[in-house]
């Protein structure tokens, strides 16, 4: 197993039950940095923003400590007391772990409208405090999940040499309903070891968020707390990173890798879903219509439900296409669907049953080629089951 989270130098982190959840299931946890860290993040632009993000895009400027993270509760849309439960919350952890309340961050994820449970989070930071390590970055997973069935964490090694060591990135996430991002997505925690300029860190998130878990989608609603947060402690002792210099692109790249497979990850456990679905589209006359034919072919109820039903029903995602106000060469437009050509401005034969046995494949692969440019996007997603109604009628 991986060390995600706590991959980079300097990284601690823990999770407990706090009582949020039943069935002794982790639903607090603790994101902690020994050395002062710059911050970056990205926030959901939905107009109802969740107490906790409103308390981070406060102090996301700030010299960061710690992030704390509950689930089973969004904080969201749950009256102005809850806002001064949010502030008393974050002052009472400031003198626990003896730093400034202002460099500390805060995100949640569950339900809406519900009381924040106070006194249950509060009664759980000495045991969080308690259990910080480097070894306990699963149980931090663990403890920022909903319907997610199974952890998601990532880690890489950039190359770039610093004094003490090469520069590490770890991340997780949590993930798989009301997953349509604009900004950011879900929640997903970022941590670094590099010394690295704010700006530079700023300008290399938001690419890295854009080509990663803003090309993602399970079911086209945007939540209340989508979050992405990025810490940088510095003490791998590079060179500091600046934007224009080459140790900047590896880092950049090096940071849509781990965000891209995060995305990946979560679009693979969207509720209820049998598979996942990748949308490729290229030859787009600019950037803005390749990413808007490739999300909206991988958002498409039609294209999923056809999908969950191994039919190679491809009028359905020509249509979609053409919905859409990117430009097209309608005459000379290509389709493939796991592999196999199907249109090419006009119906082409191909072997149906060929391509119904591929489709019974847990990924699929669309690939469509605009024929009018040079740009291209990447778009992931899952199929539409009767699960997903079933998870959803119940939730509560």
């Amino acid at each position: 197993m991986g060390k995600g989270i706590t991959y980079p130098l300097g990284f601690y982190a823990s999770g407990i039950n706090c009582g949020i959840k039943e069935n002794n299931k982790e639903d607090l946890s603790l994101i902690y940095s020994v050395s002062s860290s710059i911050a970056s993040g990205t926030f959901t632009t939905n107009q109802f923003k969740s107490y906790s993000v409103l308390w981070s895009i406060k102090n996301i400027k700030n010299e960061i400590r710690a992030i704390l993270i509950n689930s089973g509760n969004a904080n969201a849309c749950n009256g102005k007391k809850n806002w001064d439960l949010t502030k008393k919350l974050i002052e009472e952890l400031s003198i626990k772990l003896k730093t400034d309340k202002n460099s500390i961050l805060f995100a949640s994820t569950g339900i809406i409208g519900v009381d924040l449970p106070y006194e249950k989070i509060r009664s759980g930071f000495d045991r969080l405090i308690e259990n910080l390590s480097p070894e306990n970055n699963l149980l931090a997973v663990k403890g920022i999940m909903t319907t997610d069935t199974f952890p998601k964490e990532y880690e890489i090694n950039t190359g770039i040499k610093g004094i003490k060591k090469e520069v590490f990135i770890g991340g997780m996430a949590k993930g798989s309903g009301m997953i349509n991002p604009n900004m950011a997505t879900m929640l997903c925690f970022i941590t670094t070891d590099a010394v690295i300029d704010k700006k530079a860190l700023d300008i290399a998130l938001k690419e890295a968020v854009e080509e990663s878990f803003n090309m993602i989608t399970v079911d086209n609603d945007t939540s209340t707390n989508d979050t992405v947060i990025c810490l940088a402690n510095g003490l791998a002792r590079n060179k500091t990173i600046h934007i224009g210099t080459p140790e900047f692109e590896i880092f950049s790249n090096s940071l849509k890798i781990l965000c891209r497979e995060l995305a990946k990850k979560i679009a693979f456990d969207g509720e209820g879903a049998s598979k996942f679905i990748e949308v490729v589209v290229n030859g787009g006359w600019c950037k803005k219509d390749v990413k808007r034919v490739a999300k909206k072919v991988a958002g498409s109820y039609l294209v999923k439900t056809a999908i969950a039903g191994g039919d190679p029903n491809w009028g359905r995602i020509v249509a979609v296409v053409g919905s859409t106000n990117a430009k097209i060469d309608k005459k000379r437009m290509e389709l493939k669907i796991c592999g196999i050509k199907v249109f090419e401005g006009e119906p082409l034969n191909y072997n149906k049953e060929n391509l119904i046995n591929l489709m019974k494949d847990k990924e699929i692969k669309i690939e469509i080629d605009l024929k009018r440019g040079n740009f291209y996007a990447t778009s992931w997603g899952c199929d539409l089951t009767e699960e997903y109604v079933k998870i959803n009628k119940e939730y509560s």
